[in-house]
């Protein structure tokens, strides 16, 4: 390696030259538009995303409440049930209540005709206006507003009649019973029809709702695929440029570090940031986060041994290569490893492949320069 790499200074120094020279070519204007364009894609995307997720949650609510109406709705429907049964148990039991009355009617009518021919017959014998005016009687009542004659009458025949009378009287009551009963249940499945009808209408409000979620959703799938259409194009485009570029050597010094993948990528977290690592923050990064698609290949940023490949808890996957000088390149969270330890590599040569591995939220190269040990800013090195 050349003794100019020994001056860190040197390599600041190249990186900037090489950006200076992208830019007297028009190349980091076109990277910037590229790139501006693809970030405002990816933008707009997740934008319009995020409008179809709130509409799918608005439609999925509105069935979990339509859900809870037709349960409701359940419920009360087997409740009129009910009543509709109890309240045919009542009209059975007032009909043969009211049978059981017209029967003891009948034979208190019976036993009153009785009374009244043994009335008439002593009329006959006695021939007596009394008894006369006893038989002409035409109820009970009658009867016993005669208080003189009621003596002439057989205790017997009064006691039964004044309990034929009684028992009708308790018939009508249970009958009276039955009928309010009866009136409670009406009431009450009155009231259970009004609820029901209450929910059938909220069901068909939210089949309303449920019909126009869809549709809003269908129209905004629409728009998220036109979206990503846009996004991806964007993409490529920026990446078509990427891969133009690092065809003639743009980004790399004449004794420089390259750019360690194939494209630009998404820089998510520059050297020093705070971060939140599933829930975790931490803060003085310690390298440049890279996103880039599962798979990408990693390249060598500069000629060197590799001195490590490991798992690390934190770092997963990871490979550092000794570049010589006290210069140490280490590459992160990969999802394979394609070089040994002892390995030589050149600058550009697979050394293993973008992934997730280790403490990462998805998939991303974490690049880290190392000068005898100290983490150094990857942007002195790199240009991209």
């Amino acid at each position: 390696m050349s003794k100019q790499l020994r001056a860190p200074w040197r390599r600041a120094l190249c990186g900037a030259l090489a950006l200076c020279m992208a830019a007297v070519c028009g190349g980091a204007a076109a990277s910037a538009d590229y790139k501006s364009d693809w970030e405002q894609a990816e933008a707009d995307l997740k934008k319009e995303q995020q409008v179809l997720e709130q509409i799918q949650n608005d439609k999925n609510k509105a069935e979990q409440q339509k859900k809870s109406l037709q349960n409701q709705q359940t419920i009360i429907v087997s409740q009129i049930n009910d009543t509709i049964d109890q309240i045919n148990q009542k009209n059975s039991e007032i009909a043969i209540q009211q049978q059981a009355i017209a029967d003891q009617q009948a034979v208190i009518d019976e036993r009153w005709a009785d009374f009244k021919e043994r009335m008439q017959a002593m009329q006959v014998m006695q021939d007596s206006g009394a008894v006369a005016v006893l038989a002409s009687a035409q109820s009970l009542y009658d009867l016993l507003t005669y208080s003189d004659n009621l003596q002439r009458i057989s205790e017997k025949d009064t006691e039964i009649l004044q309990e034929m009378n009684d028992e009708k009287a308790k018939l009508e009551a249970e009958e009276a019973e039955l009928e309010a009963a009866k009136a409670e249940l009406e009431d009450a499945k009155a009231a259970l029809d009004t609820k029901e009808n209450q929910l059938a209408a909220n069901i068909q409000a939210q089949n309303k709702t449920i019909s126009q979620k869809e549709a809003a959703a269908e129209a905004q799938e629409t728009v998220v695929a036109e979206m990503q259409k846009r996004a991806d194009e964007a993409e490529k485009q920026y990446e078509a440029w990427v891969a133009s570029q690092a065809s003639t050597g743009s980004g790399v010094c004449a004794e420089g570090f390259r750019w360690p993948l194939d494209i630009a990528g998404r820089v998510t977290t520059e050297f020093g940031a705070t971060q939140n690592i599933n829930g975790v923050i931490q803060t003085g990064h310690s390298g440049m986060d890279i996103a880039a698609p599962y798979g990408t290949p990693i390249k060598a940023a500069h000629d060197g041994v590799i001195s490590s490949t490991t798992g690390h808890w934190s770092y997963g996957n990871v490979v550092m290569v000794d570049n010589g000088d006290g210069v140490t390149t280490l590459y992160a969270h990969m999802s394979s490893i394609a070089v040994g330890v002892g390995q030589s590599v050149k600058q550009g040569d697979v050394i293993g492949y973008v992934g997730s591995t280790g403490n990462s939220t998805g998939n991303h190269l974490h690049f880290e320069v190392r000068i005898n040990g100290v983490k150094q800013n990857p942007r002195n090195y790199v240009a991209f």
